[in-house]
């Protein structure tokens, strides 16, 4: 590793006497009977019926020993940047090394690095030729066990300390991956440092067409009535973290049905119906373990809320991301998934920078890596291929 940075290696670990603590907290949660009101259903929340049952396969069905143990399987290790603590894992690829691209994966709110899992291996060991990646995956400032990012802190300063860790590992030119907060990471780099990260996929890209309404496709009216759809009902937990990240976040800090309620709805509203019944393991699983992270590394729950504050508001994000300075260069890719917030069209996309790969798909939603792994992988693979062909706009 370079000289440059001081990377250390982390242990992961998390005390026996936490993980005993919080499940003594979860036998001792009492969940409502009723809802809110009897014909409740989605309109206040998540439906009372799914709170219960991932309530009580965190409580009785997930094993947090299992979960320790995949995260104990990757290399873990700090980096000191500009007075921060990054944490991140790192893990070269061990097939096809030769051949093999460094690839940056940077995770949103409420994910953590964690959201990745399920690809680490599968981009950096394939087992079957495929093109295989060093894989570099940082926790955002104030998640999990990286430094808070304080006050005034930008994604856009996120993105620079992200490049000096890829430079500082030895990869003078990458690639990277993202949606949620991690898009507006990615596009910073796609949009300034040009020199160093040479092409971008993402699964996130808030834009309208740039053609009268009258002359939208039947998939960007859907888009555009899912983006208001989330912008009017569904945005007020995002208006909390913007302007009183200390309120809420002290309120869920020691509460793992705050938690769970606060982060974990996302993975009902946002996700593809076919997991709201809660019925596939792995991805419950996935759920309970990001839960538990962000309760087993205080102040995070507090600290990762410092991204609403500091960043625009997502009724911005339309505006923000059509500014010249904010154009991404480098030649990027989109993956369009239909439950996501945005599931914006190609042309839409391309009002905000140099989209040349782009794939539409009829599920899934915002968490992909999570939802439909070796597809995702796939994309990348296949995104990446052709993007790195491609030269940047001037």
């Amino acid at each position: 590793m370079s000289q440059s940075l001081d990377i250390r290696a982390f242990d992961p670990t998390i005390p026996k006497s936490e993980v005993d603590r919080l499940w003594r907290k979860l036998e001792d949660t009492r969940l409502p009977e009723s809802p809110i009101v009897p014909d409740a259903g989605v309109d206040y929340g998540p439906p009372l019926e799914w709170v219960h049952k991932l309530f009580k396969k965190w409580l009785n069905e997930f094993n947090w020993g299992d979960a320790q143990k995949r995260i104990n399987s990757w290399r873990h290790y700090t980096a000191q940047i500009e007075e921060k603590s990054i944490h991140f894992l790192h893990e070269p690829a061990k097939r096809g090394k030769e051949g093999a691209i460094p690839l940056l994966l940077v995770h949103g709110w409420p994910g953590t690095w964690f959201e990745f899992s399920r690809v680490i291996d599968l981009l950096a060991n394939p087992e079957h030729g495929e093109q295989a990646y060093h894989v570099v995956l940082p926790s955002l400032p104030g998640f999990t066990w990286s430094s808070a990012p304080g006050r005034d802190w930008t994604l856009q300063d996120t993105a620079r300390i992200f490049d000096k860790l890829m430079r500082g590992l030895g990869y003078q030119t990458y690639v990277t991956q993202r949606g949620d907060w991690g898009h507006f990471v990615v596009r910073e780099l796609g949009a300034r440092y040009s020199q160093s990260c040479k092409a971008i996929h993402t699964n996130m890209c808030p834009a309208v067409p740039d053609v009268p309404r009258d002359e939208w496709t039947d998939r960007e009216v859907a888009a555009q009535a899912k983006i208001e759809w989330f912008l009017a009902g569904h945005i007020g937990y995002g208006l909390e973290m913007r302007t009183r990240p200390q309120t809420i976040g002290i309120a869920i800090l020691d509460s793992p049905l705050g938690v769970l309620m606060w982060m974990g709805e996302k993975y009902h509203e946002l996700v593809d119906p076919k997991y709201h019944d809660l019925e596939d393991r792995d991805f419950v699983d996935d759920i309970c373990t990001t839960l538990c992270l962000y309760l087993f590394t205080p102040p995070s729950i507090l600290t990762s809320a410092l991204c609403y504050a500091s960043n625009i508001s997502h009724d911005e994000y339309p505006l923000f991301v059509r500014k010249p300075e904010n154009f991404i260069k480098v030649p990027f890719g989109f993956s369009s998934y239909i439950y996501d917030g945005a599931p914006v069209s190609q042309r839409a996309a391309a009002t905000t920078g140099n989209c040349r790969w782009f794939k539409e798909y009829n599920h899934g939603g915002h968490f992909p890596a999570m939802e439909s792994s070796e597809e995702f992988a796939d994309d990348l693979r296949d995104c990446f291929a052709k993007l790195l062909q491609i030269e940047p706009d001037a």
